[in-house]
């Protein structure tokens, strides 16, 4: 299964400011955890939590 489909099966739909697109580049392609798929799980949680963090969801 590709990385995406198995994280948007994880996660759900997530949402992201344009504040915070940089920070979720930098984690989705530079991470280990999202980079092998044995960590995939790992990276779904940290995703998640980033989109949840105070500086992602304000506006």
């Amino acid at each position: 299964m590709k990385k995406e489909k198995f994280l948007k099966h994880l996660t759900g739909p997530l949402y992201f400011s344009p504040k915070c697109r940089k920070l979720l580049y930098r984690l989705y392609n530079n991470s280990r955890d999202c980079s092998m798929p044995s960590h995939y799980r790992r990276c779904a949680r940290l995703l998640t939590r980033l989109a949840g963090s105070p500086r992602c969801t304000e506006t």
